[in-house]
């Protein structure tokens, strides 16, 4: 990994992380990202943690989880907060041969679609001397085997005050 950090493999269906992690890493450290946030379809079990319309976000900034949830509002892309706690949960993660597993597969404990999410975060120290947002829009982006957008609209409510761009503003 970009990060230095070694990785087991238990699942070689979750690929995605490995990729959204390094591209984290690289914000932070090549592109001095002050926020960082990434979006993927990344986990079946995002649907059990906050169903088939709201995506779940995973941040370690209360003021941008925030933000994210109105926005989700305003834009109808509508979003439910993860479990935030790298310091009960990582250790889900824990391996014997590296420095952590892709998954907590077959284990049983702690909650799948944050732990995901923390496996990213870990890549980026969760975000220390930064503002992250981890989206999981596996559920959402789908419906009836028809991608929906979903994410758009809350990407440009979320970021719109940054913008001069009117129809962004929420």
């Amino acid at each position: 990994m970009l990060s230095g950090k070694t990785v087991e493999i238990n699942n070689t269906d979750a690929e995605g992380r490995l990729v959204l992690a390094d591209g984290v890493y690289y914000a932070k450290t090549k592109l001095n990202a002050n926020v960082i946030i990434d979006m993927a379809t990344l986990t079946g079990a995002q649907a059990y943690a906050t169903g088939k319309l709201h995506a779940g976000v995973l941040s370690n900034c209360e003021k941008w989880e925030n933000k994210s949830l109105k926005a989700g509002r305003v834009s109808g892309d509508l979003v439910h907060p993860f479990v935030f706690a790298p310091d009960l949960h990582f250790s889900d993660l824990d391996s014997k041969v590296a420095d952590m597993k892709n998954t907590n597969l077959g284990s049983h404990v702690g909650p799948p679609s944050s732990n995901a999410g923390l496996f990213i975060g870990a890549h980026i120290d969760f975000a220390k001397g930064l503002s992250w947002l981890h989206f999981d829009i596996a559920s959402p982006a789908v419906i009836n085997e028809r991608a929906t957008g979903f994410g758009v609209a809350l990407v440009s409510r979320l970021l719109g005050e940054y913008t001069d761009v009117g129809i962004a503003k929420a």
